[in-house]
């Protein structure tokens, strides 16, 4: 049984272990056959028209030099050139001829258009030596990794039946290559729609991109502001936000972007650079170390030159500097996710590594066009390369977000089901426990009422029995005794009527049961009342014993102050607690006597209550003074 019971496990973590495997070859196997596509991508020529793959090359050494009649390179298109780097100047001339058909000069028949499906830096396009032209007029050309298409549209004055001359020069300053592919000379109806597609996919889509690069990055800050501990998604909106200000010059015109802020944008790369380290850490569940601080070093330092140092230094600073370090940086992460991938099975990893190999292969790709070695229109895919690293990062951020989103659901739902199946105990505890604590009041209730009736109402009765069994007892004697248990038996009922915590309700409960009393001695009571304070915590056994008291002291001034009258103040005190004074004009002398209980019986009872007596004797009356607490008295049995 225990060797079955061994195998089992093991047999399960064995096919998981197959399936993650699967899993992981079939990632792999997509991404390659995603790059091999990419890879191998080409948007169709035009299916007509004139296709211009040769042309008369000149390196010009001076801005707007004229091009020599002579000494020109015959090379073929597509055709890139080698520069010297980062601001240095270069200028080259590209001649080409092409054949009209009668009749186009004449502006009668369809007009003719020229198209550059790509181009890096910026071009002036000349037809005849008139200038049609001028790249600069639509888009910036200082960024070096990107190419553009244009569709110059030759007026028919310009346009001669038969042989045309058609001059374009590129003009760069920034970068390492210059690339020119094969120019197109046709109907413009023809041409037009090939314009719109490579026009779509070389600046539309970036564009696109680049507005989703800063969508999403303000969603990560969003996060990362509502959960500070996800670090992962302030680095990457980082990322998001110096990529997509790499990219700015798609979204602006060179007219409203100067010089020094379109060679600025340039820098968001070592920026963007400097984050990816960080982020790899971060993204594979690793402490960031403080040390990596130091690589800000970097951006700094090359932003700083940027702005004091000539272009041609900065671009040595770049190409010697920035750039390996830059490739260090980038090789460090990609160890960090192969690390977590292999060693620690780190999933995310595997798809970060997925992206990863796809922007290097982009990259690879627009490489080899720009110098030349690959043939044909292959388009340039390389401005897609990071926004694929980034979409798929972006996609394992947003599946893990899910994921603790359902994570934190299943939680919730399952506190839920805790907290009803808590709540149902606790339901049928407090149930029970009340019905316990009724069963305790009720007998704590008896056994008050046994006691009560027992002190009171059974002595009584236990007097008039012997008064009824003595010969010669006078009527008056029995009835006099009878009187008085009744009288207890009232006070007892009035304790028991449900007034709750009001204590003036109490009171007048009192007033009912003791002013016929006090008429049968032939004494008035002057009763006065003021509003009460709220006092909690009396129950009908506090309330018996505090009518009791009050009783004892009014019956005993009816009965020997002397007077005819009874007066009772009950007023609020300074603490919020409430004074009752009992007093009357009599002849006074109220004293403890030997054999005597009354005024010992009083202060036991004010004790029981928590109050506080005081007795106040002299030649013009008594005064009772009983000062009840704020708070109510001490906890007691509770009254039903």
């Amino acid at each position: 049984m225990g060797a079955e019971a061994s195998t089992a496990p093991d047999a399960a973590e064995g096919r998981f272990r197959n399936w993650r495997r699967l899993r992981l070859i079939l990632f792999y196997l997509a991404v390659v056959l995603a790059a091999v596509q990419v890879l191998l991508v080409r948007l169709p020529p035009p299916e007509g028209g004139i296709v211009l793959d040769t042309a008369d090359f000149e390196t010009l050494a001076a801005p707007d030099q004229p091009a020599a009649a002579g000494g020109a390179d015959r090379v073929t298109l597509p055709h890139s050139v080698t520069l010297g780097g980062m601001g240095h100047f270069w200028e080259g001339a590209y001649r080409f001829t092409f054949d009209s058909p009668p009749g186009t000069s004449s502006g009668t028949g369809e007009p003719w258009s020229i198209l550059i499906p790509s181009y890096s830096g910026r071009i002036l396009v000349r037809v005849n030596d008139a200038l049609l032209w001028d790249s600069r007029w639509s888009h910036t050309g200082v960024i070096p990794h990107l190419t553009w298409p244009d569709i110059v549209v030759i007026p028919s004055p310009v346009l001669r039946d038969g042989v045309n001359r058609l001059e374009i020069r590129e003009i760069a300053v920034a970068g390492l290559v210059s690339y020119l592919g094969r120019i197109h000379v046709g109907p413009d109806a023809l041409l037009r729609p090939v314009f719109h597609r490579y026009h779509f996919v070389l600046v539309t889509l970036p564009k696109q991109l680049c507005a989703w690069q800063v969508a999403f990055a303000l969603c990560l800050l969003m996060v990362w502001a509502l959960r500070p501990a996800e670090r992962a998604c302030l680095m990457f909106s980082g990322i998001l936000l110096f990529s997509a200000t790499n990219n700015l010059p798609l979204v602006l015109p060179e007219p409203l972007l100067s010089e020094t802020a379109q060679r600025m944008t340039t820098l968001a790369f070592s920026w963007m650079m400097t984050l990816v380290l960080p982020f790899s850490l971060s993204f594979v569940g690793r402490r960031v170390p403080p040390v990596l601080a130091w690589t800000l070093l970097m951006p700094v330092g090359l932003t700083l030159a940027f702005l004091v140092l000539p272009l041609e230094t900065v671009g040595r600073l770049a190409r010697y500097g920035a750039i390996p370090f830059t490739m260090a940086l980038i090789l460090a992460s990609i160890a960090v996710l192969l690390e977590a991938a292999i060693r620690r099975r780190h999933d995310a990893a595997h798809v970060a590594l997925g992206g990863a190999l796809l922007a290097l292969c982009c990259s690879i790709h627009d490489w080899l066009i720009y110098y030349g070695l690959t043939g044909g229109d292959y388009l340039f895919i390389a401005r897609f390369g990071v926004p694929m690293l980034l979409t798929t990062t972006c996609g394992v951020l947003m599946w893990r977000f899910a994921v603790a989103l359902n994570a934190v659901d299943r939680f919730n739902a399952q506190l839920r089901r805790e907290v009803a199946m808590a709540e149902a105990a606790l339901r049928v505890s407090l149930e029970r426990e009340q019905t316990h604590e009724r069963a305790i009041t009720l007998e704590a209730e008896r056994s008050r009422l046994t006691r009560d009736l027992h002190d009171g109402l059974a002595g009584q009765l236990v007097s008039m029995v012997a008064l009824s069994g003595r010969s010669g007892t006078e009527p008056g004697a029995f009835g006099s005794a009878a009187r008085k248990a009744l009288a207890d038996l009232r006070m007892v009922l009035a304790s028991l009527a449900e007034v709750g915590d009001d204590l003036g309700m109490m009171l007048a409960n009192f007033r009912d049961q003791i002013e016929p009393q006090l008429r049968a001695l032939g004494v008035s009571l002057d009763w006065h009342m003021n509003v009460l304070p709220e006092v909690a915590g009396w129950t009908s056994s506090s309330a018996l014993e505090l009518f009791r008291l009050l009783q004892e002291a009014t019956i005993n001034a009816a009965r020997h102050s002397g007077g005819d009258q009874v007066r009772i103040d009950i007023t609020p005190t300074e603490d919020q607690g409430v004074r009752v004074v009992v007093g009357d004009q009599g002849r006074g002398g109220a004293a403890d006597r030997p054999g005597g209980y009354g005024l010992a019986t009083m202060r036991r009872r004010a004790r029981a209550i928590g109050a506080r007596l005081a007795i106040e004797t002299g030649p013009t009356g008594t005064r009772v003074i009983l000062d009840l607490p704020r708070h109510g008295p001490p906890c007691g049995p509770a009254r039903l």
